[in-house]
């Protein structure tokens, strides 16, 4: 095992929508380091550095490097940004992937699915009307509505509707769907997204890795994960300490697990791992407004289809799908190693989201992903009054206002910058350093 560095690193992944570069990290930086007292070192003031990111290769990011916090550890903010390998998207794009939802009956989608399907198909509908009416002839047209009343309406829609479904339901709709036109820009994105994880690895600079993914970057943040997994799965000397490994299996089997004893067992394995020198350092996945809760329906046929593939080991679970007990194999030999969809066996995934209702209010984007993907998933539920609850997607990290504490609190718990439970050990060599310095 290397010797620690004093520094942890943050890859935030940005979600739907026309995003520019940094504007969605410095936003996510002000909340959770910035304005938190509680994590900054009580020498130091509240620095932050905006230093070359040499791990993405592009000149419009940055790396927002922090001074130390209350454990002498600093934190090197990344963002992985996706949206410019996103581009040319169509409303035919929208339309193709709509009628694998829409071409089924709404009985036959989770209840929480059937209030967007009934407003999908309203819009298609009203907008096969207004365009019909716009081009039937005068003589065969109804009274109503009058022909100017149509063109207007007309515009609004072309104007307004069209692009919002392009802009925002576009990306959702080509990174989802593995249509042959879709395939390039989704291999593009998930194989930009692995090379900075593995950047961040190999740049030996950190002791540990936290990624972060809102909204459909929750997703590709999963299947980040999910394919970088494998080149680093540990093999477990079993011969020295590989006991923590035994009581993780046993607490995966549970058919009672506890989420809270399980994550803080996780973290154990982690460090066995690390001890065995395992090269993985991701100990959290943060999602925030995640699509992953109707990935029955987005990654899946249906709940079957979802589960099939989890089984098969395609989609990994927390805890890990298990064979005879065990995700670690061969089971009486030594040394073991994790299986290929085992990443959450000594990864934390924390989930964050809006409760929902009537569409409008909260986030029906989001969800809890636990009752998909496994009971060893903390899923937050939060609140804010920014909006009064309305369309709450994009508030997850948005500035507080009085009574709105709970929400930015949980995120930064769920953050957990300081590694809570944790005792990090940092090299003389960074302890030495100026606190309030720039250090690298």
């Amino acid at each position: 095992m290397s010797k620690p560095t004093g520094k942890q690193a943050v890859l935030l992944i940005h979600g739907i929508g026309e995003q520019r570069p940094m504007d969605t990290l410095r936003g996510f930086v002000d909340t959770v380091w910035k304005q938190d007292s509680e994590v900054q070192h009580e020498h130091a003031i509240a620095g932050l550095f905006s230093k070359p990111d040499e791990i993405s290769n592009s000149y419009e990011l940055r790396r927002l490097s922090t001074t130390k916090d209350r454990n002498n550890v600093t934190t090197d903010f990344y963002e992985f940004y996706w949206a410019h390998l996103m581009t040319g998207t169509s409303l035919w794009h929208v339309v193709g992937w709509s009628r694998r939802i829409l071409v089924r009956s709404p009985n036959s989608l989770p209840a929480r699915l059937r209030g967007v399907w009934w407003l999908l198909m309203i819009t298609l509908i009203a907008g096969a009307i207004f365009a019909l009416l716009t081009v039937l002839p005068d003589d065969i047209r109804p009274a109503f509505p009058p022909k100017w009343l149509t063109f207007m309406l007309g515009l609004v829609f072309a104007w307004g509707v069209v692009p919002i479904l392009k802009s925002f339901v576009g990306d959702a709709a080509r990174y989802l769907d593995a249509a042959p036109t879709n395939v390039k820009a989704r291999q593009e994105i998930r194989s930009r997204g692995i090379e900075i994880l593995k950047g961040l690895h190999a740049s030996q600079k950190y002791d540990r890795i936290i990624v972060v993914g809102h909204s459909l970057g929750s997703v590709i943040g999963y299947d980040i994960l999910t394919y970088a997994w494998p080149a680093f799965a540990p093999q477990i000397d079993t011969t020295r300490d590989g006991s923590i490994l035994n009581e993780t299996e046993s607490m995966a089997a549970s058919s009672n697990l506890n989420t809270e004893l399980y994550r803080n067992q996780q973290r154990r394995q982690f460090d066995e791992a690390r001890a065995n020198d395992c090269t993985w350092l991701v100990t959290d996945f943060v999602t925030l407004g995640s699509p992953l809760t109707h990935a029955d329906v987005l990654l899946a046929r249906d709940t079957s289809d979802l589960k099939s593939k989890q089984e098969e080991r395609e989609l990994p679970t927390c805890p890990p799908e298990l064979e005879k007990g065990k995700f670690s194999y061969p089971p009486k030999l030594k040394p073991r190693f994790l299986h290929h969809a085992a990443l959450f066996g000594l990864t934390r995934w924390t989930n964050l989201y809006f409760p929902a209702s009537y569409i409008i209010r909260g986030d029906f984007i989001g969800g809890p992903v636990s009752p998909l993907f496994g009971t060893g998933i903390l899923d937050c539920e939060v609140h804010t009054k920014l909006r009064r609850g309305l369309l709450s997607h994009t508030l997850y990290w948005a500035p507080q206002v009085p009574g709105d504490e709970a929400r930015i609190k949980t995120l930064r718990t769920a953050l957990n910058l300081l590694d809570a439970g944790h005792t990090p050990q940092v090299t003389e060599e960074a302890d030495d350093e100026e606190i309030d310095g720039e250090t690298e």
